[in-house]
């Protein structure tokens, strides 16, 4: 993950082990990250909700944030929240698909209507083309979202 203020990392297990790390007390932090995910899901439950998804703790010098089995140590100093949390929250590969069939499509929509490169089509079927495409680039980026979310 490259992030501002990036650290380190620790990727555990959904038992609470850790599984890949690139700091030295991964083994406490596992830990914490544990005990956290079991308090914050009791909760949850008490609240209502279903479970827990992800957690955020801050500290006066680091920061420690927590989804998808991938807990994220950053510098307070240099950290930009929102970059970290859309990281977690969106597929950036059907965002990157979906921008760049609408992109064909403006590309096609201007061939279309500006240029007399598709005169060969009919009026309407010149357009069914880019009009698919834009639906489908637009379904994309919407999918892009996965079920995570977050609040700051």
């Amino acid at each position: 993950m490259k992030t501002k203020g990036y650290l380190g990392h620790v990727r555990i297990s959904p038992e609470g082990r850790v599984v890949e790390s690139d700091v030295s007390n991964s083994e406490e932090i596992a830990k914490v990250i544990k005990f956290n995910i079991e308090k914050g899901n009791e909760e949850a439950k008490e609240l209502g909700f279903s479970k827990l998804n992800g957690f955020a703790m801050i500290g006066s010098d680091k920061s420690l944030a927590f989804m998808k089995n991938l807990a994220v140590l950053v510098d307070n100093q240099k950290v930009d929240w929102q970059e970290l949390f859309v990281e977690y929250v969106y597929n950036k590969v059907w965002i990157a698909i979906g921008s760049i069939l609408v992109i064909i499509s403006v590309i096609l929509y201007y061939l279309a209507i500006f240029t007399p490169f598709m005169n060969y089509f009919a009026p309407e079927p010149r357009l069914y083309l880019p009009t698919i495409l834009i639906l489908v680039g637009v379904i994309f980026l919407g999918m892009s979202r996965t079920k995570f979310s977050y609040r700051l």
